[in-house]
């Protein structure tokens, strides 16, 4: 009972992320619908392992197909599912191309045990596939069947390498992007998909092992499975989770920018610039609006009756950070003068009227600027006295 129920356990966290994405993703949220066919092909892939593992002889003639349209999907599909919230609001033909390998190879494995003999299956079977009885003869049906399974690992470690790469590079503009926009990016930032896509590519070296040495080398003993399926288990409820709770991508980011105020250029723009960047100071320091908590640069912008980009080119040049920080840095040196009043003024109090959104994101940027943590802070100022 207890082996049944690590077996499927990663097949019944993907399936119920599958249903559950399908069932409650809008008709116009493409990243969702992309994540629910990434947990429904995880589902199958899984659904595959264990009946692998199960010694499901005769329905690997079946699983052995799929497993390898899904193992040759998963990551490209979580690849498409990044750059749905990051780049773009349709998918476009070249990035399907991506999909190519598994649907060549998995045909190919489908059509080879179609016109495979008996006795070809029953010796890919035992003696491939489980490695329990030693292959008498290597027809050429067989010797394509199995160069077809070498090619499957290779192609899924050539795959690996550009799915993470592209997957973390969008990210990275995206995250770019929105600091430069918002003064808080809680609730739009897509950091929690770099740390998945890191134990994503801690689970990807694993599955590349087991590709490589075969899943043979684990049926035998069970004990091998229980601590990667657990934390294949979850990591794909992480996915899940955090993917149904995104709400924010890259289209809510180009309705923002509608009400960016054009600007033509400017001829004297070196006169300009220093009586922007004083202007700014001025929003900052006299008028205090980093206090509001969902300040966006299109509201200096506006302000100042110029443009999102003259902005943006001057924090980035004069000040030399991103908006996100410039105005975290205001936030947090507000609270500290909050919390020179000891203990009067709870962390939520001190946060909300810093302009933080949220105690959390007081936090983080609180020792991201000052290398400790509030409570540190004060303990400090009464160390001092």
């Amino acid at each position: 009972m207890f082996e049944d129920i690590i077996l499927t356990l990663p097949f019944f966290v993907t399936f119920f992320w599958a249903i559950t994405l399908w069932i409650g993703a809008k008709k116009k949220e493409l990243p969702k619908k992309i994540l629910a066919l990434f947990m429904t092909a995880s589902a199958l892939l899984y659904a595959s392992h264990a009946v692998y593992f199960a010694k499901g002889y005769q329905l690997n003639i079946i699983v052995d197909p799929i497993y390898a349209l899904c193992n040759l999907s998963v990551f490209p599909l979580y690849y498409i599912y990044i750059k749905s919230l990051t780049q773009e609001k349709s998918i476009s033909r070249a990035s399907l191309l991506v999909f190519l390998p598994a649907i060549v190879l998995s045909l190919s494995s489908a059509i080879l045990f179609v016109v495979m003999s008996n006795h070809e299956v029953n010796n890919f079977i035992h003696g491939y596939l489980y490695k329990e009885v030693p292959i008498t003869t290597y027809s050429t049906l067989l010797k394509l069947q199995i160069s077809i399974h070498y090619i499957e690992r290779v192609t899924f470690a050539l795959l690996l390498v550009p799915c993470t790469y592209f997957s973390w590079k969008h990210i990275f503009e995206y995250e770019k992007k929105i600091r430069e926009f918002y003064s808080t990016t809680e609730n739009r930032s897509l950091n929690w998909t770099v740390n998945l896509l890191i134990a994503t590519i801690i689970t990807a070296v694993f599955a590349f092992i087991l590709n490589t040495v075969g899943k043979s080398f684990f049926v035998d003993d069970f004990s091998l499975l229980i601590i990667p399926s657990l934390f294949f288990s979850a990591l794909l409820y992480t996915i899940g989770y955090l993917g149904t709770a995104q709400a924010f991508s890259i289209e809510d980011y180009k309705k923002d920018l509608l009400g960016d105020k054009f600007v033509k250029n400017i001829s004297n723009y070196n006169v300009v610039k220093y009586k922007l960047q004083a202007q700014i100071t001025r929003l900052l320091e006299e008028d205090q609006i980093f206090r509001n908590c969902d300040l966006r640069i299109t509201d200096i912008s506006r302000t100042l009756n110029t443009n999102r980009t003259y902005i943006s080119n001057i924090i980035n040049t004069d000040f030399n950070c991103s908006f996100c920080d410039l105005i975290n840095h205001y936030r947090v040196n507000y609270s500290k003068q909050l919390l020179l009043h000891q203990n009067a003024y709870i962390l939520e109090y001190v946060s909300n009227e810093s302009g933080f959104a949220s105690v959390n994101s007081f936090l983080r940027a609180f020792k991201k600027e000052t290398g400790i943590t509030p409570g540190q802070f004060r303990k400090q100022l009464q160390n001092s006295k």
